[in-house]
């Protein structure tokens, strides 16, 4: 049987997860930008480089070469034209000569014209120098070899020609020598620059590929994450982490396997939270939520490691409890969870008591399979959620009849309004100073056309929580408004309506619209109209609920508290709403001759509603006793079945017309 988690792990924010990744393709294409501009950069700064190797200093060296091989070359012809006797072969030396001397000075030029550093200018300049001391000596010899005069022109090409071409030819070495230590230097600069270049491609694409892999693993991982999110999500409850209903399907067959395999028992637990949606209502879905995942740590804690928990959604769970032999060890299990889910649950900084109701499914007397278990356990909480809730009853053959009964009654609910089955009693509420009715509260009732006339108690709940409470609602505000109006027109023009609101209907959008359209309708004015609040309506947010209440009264109609005394009563409940009347529970009623502490409390309450120039109408009336109580005390206003039970529309104007003052003298 799978292991169960308590809470939800941390689920995967896909947003900072997007935003990670989307952020790391970024860097890693900035990275290959980044590598391609410098990769770049540096090859046109490497091919500059080896251009101007190439194109400079190799040309350079060429050019030098050529002046080295020039003047040497002159100098040999001079010599040779010392020697040689024949005129004609001495003038083809001599014009080479000359040749050679062109192409000295424009290699020379060209040299020059070229970026040379300051030795390589300092020599040119010393060679020109020479050269110029060389060509006076040289046209000499020239002149010499010209007249016939050979032996001089060699003895004196020998003796200062020779030597000032050496010198001439020394310098042009150690130029040749510099520009090949310059072409070298360049040549280096150019490798260093290429390593640079090298190093800086190697390590930026070294740090794209590192970017790259990261980028790759965060996504894997959160491929991976999500993927197991999604199945944990899938079999799991998002909010409490518990088992959803498809994995407690799954766990629940195989508990089902082992227990036919060792002929054991299973109990199927259905729990509902008694009262969870006044909870989401008026304290708002966060403190629900807040609420439903304290009962699941409570619930995880109270049962055995092997058993399991599942939340099927809403307040509804389910536990299983599997490999036990008798059905007093479910129970005894049953017990420490109704004890548990009573203690007061902080939330908020607020104390919460919350029951629950729970209905139970044994195998195999009450199902073999787990949807007959599952739905018999469903109608035993049923069972138990109409018999008082806060407590379990286990699964009998004939709750299914009342489950059905109940089904069907819901089917009928959704035809009720379109086959206007639903009727309007008045209550009244006697003044026990004038012993005249002051008000009359507008009550529904259902005529069914099979069961006959059936009082809220039997299908309010279902019609809050179908949201058919707004239409219906709207109808009993239209009907109620019209028929007190008519009772204006009767002559009874101080008589006033009540109309319960419930929770759906005083948040609605629409309210103050309908209340005022009613008015408009039916004439009644809007001091006629009290509307009744339960104190659990106003506690989910205060501020919009003083601001509503306020609205309404600015339409003229008045604004009741009712069941005062049972919620969530408090002094500055009663400050900070600006209300009109309190009306006290029929629970202060009940035992008011017989307890004197809810006697004190009555007595209490009339007297904070007198301070606070509140009125006050004590409900449930029933008897002679509890009547004689509330007038010794000053109750002003009672409401209950010992004045009169709730009568439809044609049966109050008798009662309108009735002198309370002699019917209290007549049974005294």
């Amino acid at each position: 049987m799978p292991a169960q988690t308590e809470t939800a792990s941390h689920p995967v924010r896909p947003a900072a997860w997007r935003a990670a990744l989307f952020a790391g393709f970024v860097v890693q294409l900035l990275l290959i930008l980044f590598v391609t501009m410098i990769g770049l950069r540096q090859l046109g700064v490497t091919t500059d480089n080896l251009n101007r190797v190439v194109d400079v200093h190799m040309r350079k060296q060429n050019i030098t070469k050529t002046l080295l091989s020039i003047a040497r070359e002159r100098t040999l012809i001079m010599l040779t034209l010392s020697k040689i006797g024949d005129p004609f072969e001495r003038d083809e030396l001599l014009t080479r000569f000359n040749e050679k001397g062109a192409e000295y000075a424009v290699a020379r030029q060209a040299l020059q014209d070229m970026p040379l550093n300051e030795r390589e200018r300092k020599l040119i300049l010393r060679q020109q120098k020479l050269v110029k001391i060389a060509q006076p000596i040289q046209s000499q010899v020239i002149d010499l070899i010209s007249s016939e005069h050979n032996l001089e022109a060699e003895k004196l090409a020998i003796s200062r020609v020779i030597p000032m071409q050496n010198k001439v030819l020394a310098v042009l070495f150690q130029l040749d020598v510099e520009t090949q230590r310059v072409a070298l230097d360049a040549s280096r600069k150019a490798y260093e620059a290429q390593k640079v270049a090298r190093f800086w491609m190697y390590l930026l694409c070294g740090a794209a590929l590192l970017v790259g892999v990261i980028v790759s693993a965060v996504v894997l991982r959160y491929t991976t994450r999500i993927s197991r999110e999604r199945e944990h999500l899938a079999i799991h409850d998002a909010l409490t982490g518990l088992p959803n209903r498809r994995l407690l399907l799954e766990c629940l067959e195989q508990a089902l396997a082992h227990a036919r395999r060792h002929k054991t028992l299973i109990g199927v637990l259905f729990i509902d939270l008694d009262n969870f949606k006044r909870v989401n209502d008026t304290l708002g879905h966060a403190v629900g939520d807040q609420l439903i995942c304290n009962v699941a740590k409570r619930l995880r804690a109270t049962v055995r490691a092997e058993d399991i928990v599942a939340r099927l959604g809403g307040d509804e769970f389910v536990v299983v409890i599997s490999d036990v032999n008798e059905v007093t060890q479910v129970l005894q299990l049953v017990d420490k969870i109704l004890a548990v889910m009573v203690a007061p649950y902080q939330i908020s900084e607020r104390e919460l008591f919350n029951s629950c109701s729970i209905g139970i499914g044994m195998y195999p007397t009450d199902g073999l399979n787990s949807s007959d278990l599952l739905k018999n356990a469903d109608t035993a909480m049923y069972h138990a959620k109409s018999s008082g809730k806060n407590r379990y009853h286990l699964y009998d053959a004939a709750m299914n009849a009342m489950a059905e009964e109940r089904l069907q009654l819901d089917t009928d609910l959704h035809y009720a309004l379109e086959r206007n089955e639903f009727v309007f009693y008045y209550q009244p509420q006697v003044n026990l100073d004038s012993g005249r009715t002051d008000t009359v509260e507008a009550l529904i009732r259902w005529n069914h056309p099979v069961r006959g006339l059936l009082s809220p108690a039997a299908f309010l709940d279902m019609l809050e929580d179908t949201g058919e409470i707004i239409p219906v609602g709207r109808k009993l505000l239209n009907t109620a408004c019209a028929q007190t109006a008519r009772w204006h027109a009767a002559g009874f023009n101080e008589l006033s309506v009540a109309i319960n609101v419930s929770s759906k209907e005083f948040w609605h959008k629409d309210l103050l619209a309908q209340v005022e359209a009613a008015l408009d309708r039916s004439g009644l004015p809007p001091h006629s109209l009290q509307l009744e609040l339960t104190e659990g309506i106003l506690m989910g947010d205060m501020d919009a609920a003083s601001s509503r209440i306020l609205a309404l009264k600015a339409l003229g109609v008045s604004i009741a508290i009712d069941d005062f005394g049972t919620g969530y009563s408090s002094l500055a409940h009663l400050k900070r709403f600006p209300l009109d009347l309190l009306k006290i529970d029929r629970y202060f009623v009940k035992d008011i001759r017989h307890d004197s502490v809810n006697e004190a409390l009555v007595n209490s309450i009339l007297a904070l509603c007198k301070g606070l120039n509140l009125d006050t109408v004590a409900e449930g009336v029933e008897n002679r006793s509890q009547l004689d109580v509330l007038r010794k005390i000053g109750c002003p206003v009672v409401q209950g079945y010992y004045i009169s039970r709730p009568v439809p529309a044609e049966q109050i104007l008798s009662l309108l017309e009735r002198d309370w003052s002699q019917f209290f003298i007549d049974t005294t």
